[in-house]
């Protein structure tokens, strides 16, 4: 939720950057999609939180702005019919994300994602639409990374691809979690120089570099390296790797 994602994003070493909802001028709407733009333009994957249309707001007796949203999804992705180095944002702007079971990508054109709010208690509008961004409120958050840490600067780029990836046990509801496979690729890397990949599975161990930690160690011959890990981690833990080059 907005009143719990910074902590929680925090106390999992994810650093960050938020749209200032509670601070920016009303309506956010312009501002909102300029920072959104951005983010995405950056490659970050932004978290935001959606209306859905015909749905009464705030939220859980929140006052606004908070608990102004229905659902919270992935942002994966820009296009657009402009150089992406142009920071203003166009109505024909198309952003991609995810949603909560699907696992097709969907396209919103900028132009369709506002909804109207006629105040508390009322519902939101979204047109045509089943959902939208919230009018006068926009609310994102977007990975940057892990939080900066003492060999941050010699980390490599890296990507998590997972087995089973379309689904996971829903432990909420009950379900026993299950085990996930990690195949980790680097990128931008040197050749010839060396690298040390390393995985923690607590938030309380990750980033402390000892021996213990440390999965694998490889001289790149290109400049990407998939690692394919054979110890599985729990659905419902929280495991990280960092690929870092060698001092």
């Amino acid at each position: 939720m907005s009143c719990n994602i910074d902590e929680a994003w925090t106390n999992l070493k994810i650093d960050y950057e938020s749209f200032d909802y509670a601070q920016s001028s009303i309506p956010q709407t312009s501002a909102y999609f300029s920072w959104l733009k951005a983010q995405l333009v950056a490659k970050r994957v932004v978290a935001w939180m959606i209306m859905w249309d015909g749905q009464q707001y705030p939220i859980y007796n929140l006052t606004q702005p908070a608990g102004m949203y229905g659902h919270v999804e992935p942002v994966i992705g820009i296009l657009s019919n402009h150089p992406l180095n142009d920071t203003t944002y166009y109505p024909d702007d198309v952003v991609a994300h995810l949603t909560n079971f699907g696992l097709k990508t969907v396209y919103r054109e900028v132009s369709t994602l506002p909804c109207a709010w006629a105040g508390p208690g009322e519902p939101a509008d979204c047109g045509d639409n089943d959902y939208g961004i919230g009018y006068p409120y926009g609310f994102g958050w977007a990975a940057k990374g892990f939080t900066p840490d003492v060999k941050a600067s010699r980390a490599a780029p890296a990507s998590l691809h997972i087995q089973p990836w379309a689904h996971e046990p829903d432990t909420r509801s009950g379900a026993a979690p299950g085990p996930l496979q990690g195949t980790l690729t680097a990128r931008e890397l040197t050749v010839g120089a060396a690298y040390d990949v390393y995985r923690w599975d607590s938030v309380g161990e990750s980033f402390t570099y000892q021996e213990q930690f440390k999965k694998a160690s490889f001289t790149a011959a290109s400049d990407t390296y998939v690692y394919t890990d054979n110890e599985s981690f729990p659905s419902d833990g929280t495991t990280y790797y960092r690929v870092i080059l060698q001092a």
